[in-house]
């Protein structure tokens, strides 16, 4: 069976000031018990950078045709939307609510903006589809969790920092990854006659700027914002890739199933 993975590679920090998220395995960081899964498998494979992964479904041969197209076929998704109702830690206020509720249609958006691009693409054997029906497959994506920034707690370091110019020691050494935010996203593939077959989830937490200091410690889910970025382009990627194929980044690997 493939590999492939709807996933997000994170720690992506490019050389001055860009943010992005955390790679370590957090399989224990995955809530478990809340319903969006039927098949729920730490993964152990350090080519697939997400804390759970289960597949079962199509061969290398079958999934590869449809990716050449030598399956006329090709590959017809339908991207549900985002959902929220598996979450375990919802907002506990109306505020807090209100930017959850953006950062939903920040991820719907994401989503089908990148999955309409492969579309568009002719040199592509990938159908974005608005309905299910025969050989059509379903992604549905949920957040499980998020946690926002602890912004009085992120603004005291910078100020100690900044008096000891201490700068990334401090911020590293005196803060928690977390306190600058924590994602957890889950996806599962659907065939088309409605079988799960692939199941991942990915936490991730937010990162400041290698300067030590980012905006983004300051806005409640900012940080989610870059985790999900990432997250969204390889999974539009995994969707016209063969089985052995790479992406962009040499280390990584998807199959879809």
């Amino acid at each position: 069976m493939l590999k492939r993975t709807i996933a997000t590679i994170a720690a992506l920090v490019a050389a001055v000031g860009l943010v992005s998220c955390s790679s370590t395995n957090n399989f224990n960081k995955v809530p478990k018990n809340t319903g969006f899964f039927q098949h729920l498998t730490e993964n152990k494979d350090k080519d697939v950078p997400v804390d759970a992964y289960w597949g079962a479904g199509m061969s290398n041969q079958e999934w590869d045709k449809r990716v050449t197209g030598a399956d006329a076929r090709g590959v017809s998704l339908r991207v549900a939307p985002v959902t929220l109702n598996y979450m375990v830690n919802r907002p506990s206020t109306a505020k807090e609510m209100q930017e959850l509720m953006e950062l939903k249609q920040y991820f719907d958006k994401k989503l089908m903006s990148e999955f309409q691009k492969l579309s568009a693409d002719s040199r592509n054997h990938f159908h974005l589809v608005q309905q299910g029906g025969p050989g059509v497959f379903t992604m549905e994506t949920a957040i499980l969790s998020a946690k926002p920034v602890v912004v009085s707690k992120n603004a005291a370091l910078k100020v100690v920092g900044m008096a000891t110019g201490a700068g990334l020691v401090t911020d590293r050494l005196l803060g928690k990854d977390e306190d600058k935010g924590s994602i957890c996203i889950a996806c599962r593939i659907k065939n088309p006659s409605g079988r799960v077959v692939s199941e991942t989830a990915k936490y991730m937490t937010g990162r400041s700027s290698i300067l030590g200091y980012d905006l983004k410690d300051f806005q409640s889910y900012a940080h989610h914002k870059a985790c999900i970025d990432d997250w969204v382009k390889l999974a539009a990627d995994s969707f016209v890739m063969k089985s052995n194929d790479k992406l962009s980044l040499p280390w990584f690997k998807l199959n879809p199933f």
